[in-house]
């Protein structure tokens, strides 16, 4: 029966769905809805460089529309090959996007035409939408330029320019060395279709320098990334795959450059936190990688002891003593000083200060194991108990149990009784058709999640395993599409570091 209700789940999650295509430095959605592709992203450059794009078919001084023919879209494998099959009157055009794991900065699209059955010559039309809105557009010797859009040509190729409305009158500019493209301009890169052409490819390199494009085949760029991925999956062969994929998308998050130097940028708490715990969990799944550069001189104190924290944690994944390690000896005032200074922000209740409090807690208890603690801080005891009131005050109601299941991890700051008293409750409330936490019939992933860690870290590991696997079986049936979530990411595959898996 569980199986039958999380199935429906499924597929009325998945009709009309966004779907996230990427390879960590490059992202775009495939719009359901409105059937187009939209939003491509750039990571490196912290910037989208396109609205949208599409493609279009002209024959006999008609246009055919590829959004208003499409009857399947799905992944062929990882979140960055992408299929889209289009019955245009009863002509069949397939379309495959890829976004390398290679050359990050590429994105290929191959457009399969050898089961269109059109006879006369025709054209296929790439229309894109760039989100710099004006500027000039280079004939080069091999390739388009439009700011940081490149596109690979070819001697069938060329470049129109015009407004919508222009294009749908065939009334366009066409490029021959430079020509500059208004606002309300989209540009055209039509390829000329003779009967004896069977397929397209299209390849567009997202660099404000010189592009590197491939000599390889479309077919020998797609069995290259199967065969990557089939390679980095032969690396977890003892999981199942469903567990194999949420490392696969952990894969997609670090393996920008964005992210990999992201600790040394400016940004609020709540994402220098993500980042912290996406390098955390590279160390966990990396054995052989090494702990990152961190920076303890940030601005905030709050970060710096996030920072501590997750250098303490690197420490004891790595087998290293924190008590022998230089920059925990040779800054016992600085960090002294971030301790106050953190300590003042959780007073005073800034920002997010329950989840401050949670890591500000466990750095005190990581603090208590050293032999520097009295150096560090001379009052745990006494603020710690401190917290753990102040904390109980905003989760717990009148009667002593957790107002809300968004506060589930915050439970384990308090006293013993408190915990198991709501533990036992909220095992109560997983007598339901399903096993797991529902709230006005909605099933909150990252809660249970968080409970699944929470009753394990307690000796509630029957409990535990059925929460997990129960959520884990939701999460496989259905699937996120159109984004790849840092905190379930992570809740997950700490779920999985707790049994031992990884």
């Amino acid at each position: 029966m569980k199986k039958i209700v999380l199935l429906l789940l499924f597929l009325s999650s998945i009709l009309k769905a966004d779907y996230l295509i990427t390879n960590g430095e490059i992202a775009l959605f495939y719009d359901g809805k409105n059937n187009i592709l939209k939003n491509v992203k750039d990571r490196e450059f912290k910037k989208e460089v396109l609205s949208n794009f599409q493609i279009l078919l002209i024959k006999d001084y008609k246009i055919y529309r590829a959004r208003n023919y499409y009857t399947e879209v799905k992944y062929i494998d990882g979140k960055n090959i992408f299929y889209m099959k289009s019955n245009v009157n009863g002509d069949i055009l397939e379309t495959y996007i890829i976004l390398s794991n290679n050359q990050k900065n590429n994105m290929y699209i191959y457009t399969n035409l050898s089961k269109l059955g059109w006879k006369k010559p025709y054209n296929l039309v790439y229309k894109f939408s760039p989100l710099v809105l004006e500027g000039n557009i280079e004939n080069k010797e091999n390739y388009y330029k439009y700011d940081m859009l490149n596109f690979s040509k070819d001697s069938n190729s060329e470049i129109l320019v015009g407004t919508e409305n222009d294009f749908e009158n065939f009334k366009v500019k066409f490029l021959e060395n430079i020509l500059t493209k208004q606002p309300d301009e989209r540009i055209y890169l039509v390829k000329k279709i003779d009967q004896n052409k069977k397929d397209d490819f299209l390849e567009i390199s997202l660099s404000k320098e010189k592009p590197e494009f491939t000599n390889l085949t479309f077919e020998d760029i797609k069995n290259k990334e199967i065969e990557f991925w089939k390679k980095f999956d032969n690396k977890y062969y003892y999981l199942r795959q469903n567990m194999i994929n949420q490392i696969r998308n952990f894969y997609l998050i670090f393996s920008s450059k964005y992210t990999q130097s992201s600790l040394k940028a400016n940004m609020s708490r709540v994402k220098y936190a993500e980042q912290l715990k996406v390098m955390y969990l590279n160390g966990i799944l990396n054995k052989k990688s090494l702990i990152p550069d961190f920076k303890f001189e940030r601005n905030d104190g709050i970060q710096n002891i996030y920072t501590y924290y997750y250098y303490v944690k690197f420490c004891i994944n790595k087998k290293i003593n924190p008590n022998k390690n230089e920059k925990i000896k040779n800054n016992v005032t600085i960090i002294r000083n971030n301790i106050e200074e953190a300590y003042k922000s959780i007073q005073n209740k800034e920002g997010d200060w329950l989840q401050d409090s949670l890591i500000f807690y466990n750095f005190l208890l990581e603090i208590e194991k050293m032999s520097l603690s009295k150096e560090l801080f001379i009052n745990i005891e006494s603020i710690k108990n401190e917290i753990k009131n102040n904390v109980k005050k905003e989760i717990l109601d009148k009667n002593e149990n957790l107002k809300n299941y968004d506060n589930i991890e915050y439970l384990q700051i308090l006293t013993l009784k408190d915990k198991r008293q709501n533990l036992e409750r909220l095992v109560n409330h997983l007598n339901n058709r399903i096993g797991l936490l529902q709230e006005n019939g909605e099933i909150n992933r990252i809660a249970n999640l968080k409970l699944a860690l929470l009753l394990y870290e307690n000796g509630y590991t029957v409990e535990s395993d059925k929460v997990f696997y129960n959520i884990d079986y939701f999460i496989n049936f259905e699937e996120n599409y159109n984004e790849l979530n840092i905190e379930e990411i992570y809740l997950y595959l700490m779920n999985i570091q707790y049994r031992g898996l990884i």
